[in-house]
């Protein structure tokens, strides 16, 4: 949000502004509605492959609010531009405007047979 005190300009928005980023910073996401939703996300914007595979996501959960932190568990590394991706798709689906979203993930371990 661009504002300036020196003139006054947009300082009657700040209220509003602040009031919605607080409202997002208690939000919680259940894990059933988000794994639906980046399983729609990676169905219609797969990661890139990377050393001829393609790393794939298995689940996700929401760890923790204030700031709202999510864990997501792939097969693979995923790249910081597919994260950012997955952050900005995170605000617009499910409100979280102004506040830091803290994204992780888990690469799951290959099993021994």
């Amino acid at each position: 949000m661009n504002l300036s005190a020196k003139t006054g300009w947009h300082t009657n928005r700040l209220a509003d502004a602040m009031r919605k980023a607080l409202s997002s910073w208690d939000q919680r996401v259940p894990t059933g509605k988000l794994n639906a939703f980046l399983g729609q996300l990676q169905s219609a914007h797969p990661h890139p492959l990377r050393g001829g595979k393609q790393a794939r996501i298995l689940f996700a959960t929401q760890a923790s609010t204030r700031p709202p932190r999510f864990v997501i568990f792939a097969t693979g590394f995923l790249e910081h531009g597919y994260r950012r991706f997955i952050e900005r798709s995170l605000r617009e689906e499910f409100g979280f405007e102004g506040t830091p979203l803290q994204i992780s993930v888990t690469v799951r371990e290959k099993r021994r047979r």
